[in-house]
């Protein structure tokens, strides 16, 4: 299938904030569920909503609330070596250059980033 070309093979969503990473969630799973619920929509049979979209609105509100944490959303496709529990270590033991890298690679859902550019008057 021609679809099936613009696929990722290993993909995470990583969420992370001011007190550290809080998640990395393997999204390659979840990428079926619509091709998916358009089978079922064709049998007449009753569709399921992606849980992708459930997390994603979950932490992108939780982000939203909680402003002083400064929480960092990001998508990022990795080599098909690459393991949830690889990111997970990888920022445990450079949370800074982790983010740097995260953000320089990946693509940018949500950012509360603290700016320390901006001048602040007092």
């Amino acid at each position: 299938m021609k679809c099936l070309e613009h696929m990722t093979r290993n993909a995470f969503l990583v969420y992370w904030c001011n007190e550290g990473l809080e998640s990395v969630i393997p999204i390659t799973e979840y990428e079926q569920w619509d091709a998916m619920n358009t089978f079922r929509a064709l049998k007449n049979e009753k569709t399921l909503r992606n849980p992708l979209w459930t997390m994603l609105q979950h932490m992108t509100l939780r982000a939203k609330f909680n402003t002083q944490r400064h929480y960092e959303l990001y998508a990022i496709e990795c080599d098909t070596e690459i393991s949830k529990e690889d990111l997970e270590a990888m920022f445990e033991q450079d949370p800074q250059s982790s983010a740097d890298l995260i953000r320089s690679r990946g693509i940018q859902i949500y950012s509360d980033r603290v700016n320390s550019n901006v001048v602040k008057i007092v």
